[in-house]
């Protein structure tokens, strides 16, 4: 009778699990260490909604600058698609266009980050991450080696408008050292949390290997040792004008997996992707829970969407030979 329990409860998870297709790939999705894999699907339902408040808020914008009025047609569709192709309109002549568009958005969003760097511990063993794995099965079409040699490229700052509907620049360089150094501006929030879309203009100066174990980079970090370390970039995000203050850390890793590892007899790559935030535990109880529990469950979402879609443009990249780490000099 436990043996057939057992037997029994390992089918009903097996089937409640949620394997999306994309590209003819299949993609898995989870947000914590120890969790269990997403049930629903993640991708589509989360990208068609912000899609539509960026295309809202992208019109609004529009209006009071007179910028690139021309890219609104009469159809008004707010799908993925639409957005991605109203982005490459805007940037056609200038790609800083969205800089004018959405500079209040950007006033807005400093703001806020200000304040919450303000009002949170500077520990960075008290602070919170939005995160999220995500499998993908390529069974050998794309390696892990493969996408952290194409995220180094130019072809990854190409890619970028198309990987979320709130992405608007991003420009990356390569030094000497090997260190990676990127301007971004993009949005996100607003789907699931009260808070908002936080549209932020930010650098990350150098994203480089962790050492874990600092004051900067706490032990508590480490995705753990299937994730290899030169796989692994970790970065400050820094707002790149006001305060310019550090309001978060990106960490990215990357692994491959055996058929063993996964839901569907197949192989891939998982895509460690984070953001460790201070912890704003000094606002009122009500917005410290809209943070820790919405807000940056909103960012995960964005950053499935963006992985799904990164990956899947690596793999075509990769067929015509772009996969190959990039000469620093």
């Amino acid at each position: 009778m436990q043996l057939n329990t057992i037997i029994l409860t390992s089918a009903i998870i097996a089937t409640t699990r949620a394997i999306e297709t994309h590209g003819c790939y299949q993609y898995e999705t989870r947000f914590s260490p120890d969790g269990a894999p997403e049930t629903k699907d993640v991708k589509d339902a989360y990208e068609i909604a912000a899609a539509k408040q960026a295309f809202d808020n992208l019109r609004k914008g529009i209006a009071a600058t007179n910028i690139t009025s021309q890219c609104l047609t009469e159809s008004g569709s707010m799908q993925p698609a639409d957005i991605y192709a109203l982005k490459d309109c805007i940037t056609t002549d200038n790609k800083n266009n969205f800089f004018t568009i959405l500079a209040e958005d950007i006033q807005e969003s400093n703001a806020f980050w200000d304040q919450v760097v303000a009002e949170s511990t500077s520990d960075r063993t008290q602070w919170v991450p939005a995160r999220s794995y995500t499998k993908g099965y390529f069974n050998g079409n794309l390696t892990a080696t493969q996408f952290a040699a194409w995220t180094l490229s130019p072809n990854a700052d190409a890619a970028n408008l198309h990987a979320n509907p709130e992405h608007y620049y991003k420009e990356t360089v390569l030094d000497a050292t090997g260190t990676q150094s990127s301007e971004i501006f993009e949005g996100w929030g607003g789907v699931l949390s009260t808070f908002g879309t936080k549209r932020t203009h930010f650098a990350v100066p150098a994203f480089a290997t962790p050492v874990y174990g600092s004051a900067e980079t706490p032990e508590s970090w480490n995705p753990g040792a299937s994730f290899p370390l030169p796989l692994q970039r970790v970065g400050e995000k820094v707002l790149a004008s006001g305060s310019k203050k550090t309001f978060g850390v990106l960490h990215i890793g990357v692994r491959d997996f055996a058929a063993s590892e996964g839901s569907t007899g197949m192989s891939g790559i998982e895509v460690y992707s984070a953001v460790w935030y201070p912890p704003w535990d000094q606002a009122s109880d009500a917005d410290y829970k809209e943070f820790v529990n919405n807000s940056l469950a909103d960012e995960a979402h964005h950053m499935v969407v963006e992985v799904i879609n990164l990956t899947l443009q690596a793999h075509e990249d990769c067929k015509s030979g772009l996969c190959v780490l990039p000469s620093s000099s």
